[in-house]
């Protein structure tokens, strides 16, 4: 790791702000994963605008938005339907209700204007799609087919030192992980990556000779998560036993939360 860049003044300050506030929100996200997924808004890695993919009831979408005001670096956009209409989806919401709930939200928090919304499917925004990315927010659609679609619509807007980062990469999904293992940890063209919490990151580079010096921790994470993958197959029910070795091998990828100053020694900065 190389020497920690100085971080913005009042970056600690604003983490704990999310952390609070996300406290009094809506959604599936854990204390951890709410201070990293401030972090990569409010950090950025390099110049660009936040895509998210998933929003529900507005959690993540206020936390990246508010992140992104303190960045100053980018605008924040979001897309999803509001019909929960994969099988992986959240089904604590009442549809019909949904659209107003998160609209509601952001109303709320202040952050209606600095979000772009596209309410519908990521596959329909993806063709006309033509903003550079600096972050790639996938919490949509967690089957097989749905996360991998999620990246592939949007991969080619990634600018170089752009996050990519998938949510629920270590729940019982078969989704995420698989899109983590296949695109983001097989790929020589991503550097620095990590777990924390489920939510699984990774530094774009757009060079492989660069993102081959990172290889070997890609390919040990890649090993861990792979002894993962047969205990979260879609439709699957696992008894006691599988149960257990899904806890077991989940228990041996490193997730636990990151201080700032330690994933910014991880990551490059790119001007």
């Amino acid at each position: 790791m190389s020497a920690a860049p100085a971080l913005p003044r009042g970056l600690h300050h604003h983490l704990d702000a999310m952390g609070s506030l996300a406290a009094a929100l809506e959604g599936h996200l854990t204390p951890r994963e709410v201070r990293f997924l401030a972090l990569l808004g409010a950090l950025p890695t390099c110049s660009g605008d936040i895509l998210e993919i998933g929003s529900f009831k507005g959690k993540s979408t206020i936390l990246l938005a508010k992140s992104a005001a303190f960045a100053a670096n980018g605008r924040v956009a979001a897309v999803d339907p509001l019909t929960m209409p994969s099988s992986t989806d959240p089904t604590d919401a009442v549809v019909a209700e949904l659209p107003g709930i998160f609209r509601a939200n952001l109303e709320q928090q202040g952050v209606a204007g600095l979000v772009d919304f596209h309410q519908m499917r990521s596959e329909a925004l993806g063709p006309s799609w033509n903003r550079a990315l600096r972050l790639l927010w996938i919490d949509g659609d967690h089957t097989y087919r749905g996360a991998l679609a999620d990246y592939d619509n949007f991969a080619t807007h990634l600018k170089p030192g752009a996050i990519v980062a998938f949510h629920d990469v270590l729940n019982r999904f078969d989704g995420p992980i698989a899109a983590m293992c296949e695109r983001v940890l097989s790929d020589d063209r991503f550097g620095a990556a990590g777990i924390v919490g489920s939510i699984g990151w990774g530094q774009f580079l757009g060079d492989e000779a660069r993102g081959r010096v990172h290889a070997p921790r890609r390919h040990q994470l890649r090993r861990r998560l792979q002894a993962v993958r047969p205990h979260v197959q879609e439709g699957e029910r696992l008894g006691p036993l599988g149960m257990l070795l899904f806890k077991l091998n989940r228990s041996r990828v490193p997730h636990d939360a990151i201080a700032p100053e330690t994933w910014a020694r991880q990551v490059e900065m790119f001007a």
